[in-house]
């Protein structure tokens, strides 16, 4: 069975659409002004919103608005109820998110229509995220053996050669060694990182997550920051191509977060890009204690519906390119920049390398 919310001040109108409502087997509540809409919509989770527009104290807009900056009503259908839809007040509603008009009085067979095509299309929108979200289990399984078993296997070879050493093999022959017992590992110690991370992100493992948004004062990030950047540059034999453009900054936020977000861009720049062309990190103190993170690449860039389709497990042109990674590196950006309430862009045009953008709170310069 299900749940409809309506919003209307207007006592006879409301009656009389819970009504027609029950008889056709729908479970009705009702709320007579926007604050009260929002709270029950909050509390019970209904299946579709119906909502007036002129209403006192919070009109339908406002009430919109609040449901669709909260996740937990953001996806819930919406349709407005008026008694006048001209083309401004309906720009003004689908700006907002709503996803329907009707005009009363209300026709009974309008209102079954409209309600019963918001609820289809979002049981659809349901399917396709169940199906999305299946995919990348399944991505996962098959995906995960082999990320974690090639620097495994980088580890055994490495292994061997120690085992048949001689005990006169060359200092530098034994530090290259090293070195690749070194990467070998570090790729595995991130890849395993990587998967818990995004686990805590989007399971809500941690204790509370939103504790770490904002920590219990400001540390300084330019030289950690730096540091990231160069290590990385290092790892990949690319020192020379890596421009810094670093200004001090301050953020409260949690350190290993912020390198994960330094780590993933940096990465994914060297990784897309081909040696000998720059990669520009930019680091800057914004207005009302914000701060900007910019990693700039010329690389093959990416096409907009790649950039659109960005997620967990999600790799292009992985065939053509035969790439390594599990496709988790943006998704964890997304991830923590929603946590820390910022935003995150990319602006790339194929040939022309990517621009990627974060702006988030917590930031600001040293005194």
């Amino acid at each position: 069975m299900y749940t409809i919310l309506i919003i209307e001040d207007e006592e006879a109108l409301r009656l009389t659409l819970v009504d027609r409502l029950a008889m056709e087997g729908f479970r009705v509540q009702t709320a007579s002004d926007g604050t009260e809409g929002i709270r029950q919509a909050l509390a019970e989770s209904p299946d579709l919103i119906m909502c007036d527009i002129m209403m006192p104290g919070l009109d339908g807009y406002a009430v919109l608005k609040n449901l669709r900056l909260d996740e937990r009503t953001a996806a819930i259908p919406f349709i407005f109820l008026t008694a006048k839809a001209d083309p401004p007040q309906v720009r003004t509603g689908m700006e907002f998110g709503a996803d329907d008009y009707l005009c009363k009085p209300v026709a009974k067979a309008d209102l079954l229509a409209a309600i019963r095509t918001q609820l289809e299309k979002h049981q659809q929108q349901q399917r396709r995220l169940a199906e999305t979200a299946e995919a990348a289990q399944l991505k996962l399984v098959k995906q995960l053996p082999r990320e974690l078993l090639a620097p495994l296997a980088d580890l055994l070879k490495v292994g061997k050669l120690l085992e048949a050493a001689v005990p006169s093999r060359p200092v530098p022959q034994v530090r290259e060694i090293g070195r690749g017992i070194c990467l070998a590992s570090q790729r595995l110690q991130r890849t395993i990182r990587r998967f818990f991370l995004y686990a805590e992100l989007r399971l809500g493992d941690s204790q509370n997550p939103q504790s770490k948004v904002r920590g219990s004062g400001y540390i300084s990030v330019t030289t950690l920051t730096a540091d990231v950047a160069r290590r990385l540059a290092q790892q990949d034999s690319r020192s020379d191509d890596l421009q810094l453009d670093l200004r001090e900054v301050e953020v409260s936020m949690d350190v290993n977060h912020y390198t994960d977000l330094v780590t993933e861009l940096v990465d994914n720049a060297f990784k897309f890009s081909v040696p000998g062309s720059m990669v520009r990190v930019l680091l800057s103190s914004l207005p009302d204690e914000q701060f900007l993170l910019e990693v700039r690449d010329q690389g093959r860039g990416m096409m907009a519906d790649q950039i659109r389709q960005v997620g967990a497990f999600r790799q292009f042109d992985r065939d053509l390119l035969a790439q390594s990674g599990t496709g988790l590196g943006l998704a964890l950006v997304k991830q923590l920049t929603t946590l820390y309430k910022g935003s995150f862009e990319i602006e790339s045009n194929p040939g022309n390398g990517t621009r990627a953008v974060l702006r988030l709170p917590n930031g600001r310069r040293p005194a």
